[in-house]
């Protein structure tokens, strides 16, 4: 009998501990289940165009779009949320608390939604919470008024712009995107068709003649594995007329091309279309035949124009170590030296700033690996320390081949906020998203 309740209550702590998504350990004093039926239902980590918030009139922090968690009310009786907690750290579970000012506007009734907007600005009313999603991933976990009580959690994966995540149906265990979202509202009959992402583009072989084969490679994804097309086209500068399919390799899609005469440079673009139409289009590439600068594949990957207080400059001396970055990726297969490149925010200026050619060790990116250039102007502190600063109300960013005439990758930027990186999500892919804090040197993935 001993061991029949031994056996009992060890299977029911395995159940409790099966209950709790996180990835990541939880405060000591947590307590998992609850029994108050709400639940995460859907939510928004990179709202950059798609869901305005209704409270803010764009004054304060120059965008209405702010990120946002919706609570689905699953059981037969109105509740009040006041009280209770919303946190985005698993560490700290008394990160916000819901205020008991306005019952009104805290209370979901049976089978109803309430939408929280994590913006961090508390100003604005009871239902903003005092903190901001991070569209790189991490956690969200709604605790009882005592602090330690789990009532849901959730932990995500890094997240498209403007598409949400949630429920399907309310309230199941199925979790899928939203092309349209639907706070407030039930996801039910919501579409979770999205566009597709292209990511890393790789041109080779690296040097090329008028007798080369030229292969195109590529990621296309589609949130739903339903992509119907995906196709290059290329030929001379604005007569990129000419069209062929790429084809499913192993882990990517490929196309060859050529041979080409020489001396000349071919233009290419590629388009990933799904079975609903929608499309995804990358940025035009190119690549030069012969006896011409041959500029390798690298991305400006991320880059944070306004660092207040987030990321420390580990080379900074003179008591200000917060200065602005941009992040170069190598998404090919042999290391790349940036050395003798250039670096400008003015695409009208290409050799603003060289980078300098005395140590390959510091200046070389592995393959699918990363480089942090520090922009602000203190080049005496290294050679990865850029002659500009990066302007946070907007300017242009420049990766210049050897040459200082090949854009090898530039990029015109609006208003950032403070202390958020602006990254391509995935590494190398034509979608772009704001990361609070900002993942400099690693993955945006």
């Amino acid at each position: 009998m001993k061991l029949i309740k031994i056996f009992t209550l060890l299977l029911a702590t395995l159940f409790i501990y099966s209950q709790c998504s996180l990835d990541e350990p939880v405060a000591p004093s947590a307590i998992q289940g609850s029994g108050i039926p709400l639940l995460i239902n859907e939510f928004m980590a990179s709202n950059d165009f798609a869901v305005a918030d209704p409270d803010d009139d764009g004054s304060g922090d120059a965008s209405v779009y702010d990120d946002w968690i919706e609570i689905y009310n699953a059981g037969t009786k109105a509740i009040n949320m006041a009280g209770m907690y919303v946190t985005d750290d698993p560490q700290d579970l008394t990160l916000w608390q819901v205020p008991d000012t306005d019952p009104a506007k805290t209370t979901i009734l049976p089978g109803g939604f309430l939408v929280i907007w994590a913006d961090g600005e508390m100003d604005q009313g009871v239902l903003h919470a005092d903190f901001k999603l991070s569209g790189g991933g991490e956690d969200i976990v709604i605790v009882d008024s005592d602090g330690q009580t789990i009532i849901d959690s959730f932990t995500y994966e890094p997240q498209q712009t403007d598409i949400s995540y949630g429920r399907n149906p309310d309230g199941g265990t199925t979790w899928t995107v939203f092309g349209v979202a639907s706070p407030g509202m039930s996801n039910a009959g919501a579409s979770t068709n999205v566009e597709p992402v292209i990511s890393d583009i790789v041109i080779s072989p690296e040097e090329k003649t008028e007798t080369s084969i030229i292969t195109i490679s590529a990621k296309a994804e589609d949130t739903n594995d339903n992509l119907a097309s995906f196709v290059i086209n290329y030929g001379p500068e604005g007569a990129m007329d000419n069209v062929k399919n790429m084809l499913k390799s192993v882990s990517s899609y490929e196309v060859e091309l050529g041979p080409f005469a020489d001396k000349s440079v071919v233009y290419f673009y590629l388009t990933a279309t799904d079975d609903s139409g929608l499309v995804a289009i990358s940025d035009t590439l190119s690549f030069n035949i012969g006896d011409v600068y041959i500029p390798p594949t690298l991305y400006i990957n991320e880059f944070m124009a306004s660092n207040d207080s987030s990321v420390v400059d580990p080379d900074d001396t003179d008591g200000d170590p917060f200065e602005d970055w941009i992040e170069i990726y190598n998404p090919g297969t042999k290391a790349v030296d940036i050395g003798g490149m250039y670096v400008t925010d003015d695409l009208s200026d290409l050799t603003l700033w060289q980078i300098p050619t005395t140590d390959p060790t510091k200046t070389t990116i592995a393959p699918g690996g990363f480089l942090v250039l520090w922009a602000d102007k203190e080049m005496e502190q290294g050679i990865l320390h850029v002659d500009i600063k990066l302007s946070g109300s907007g300017e242009d960013i420049g990766l210049v081949g050897i040459d200082g005439m090949t854009i090898i990758d530039g990029l015109t930027y609006t208003e950032q906020p403070a202390d958020t990186s602006y990254a391509r999500v995935p590494d190398g892919s034509n979608t772009w998203q704001h990361i609070p804090g900002g993942t400099p040197g690693v993955s945006n993935q």
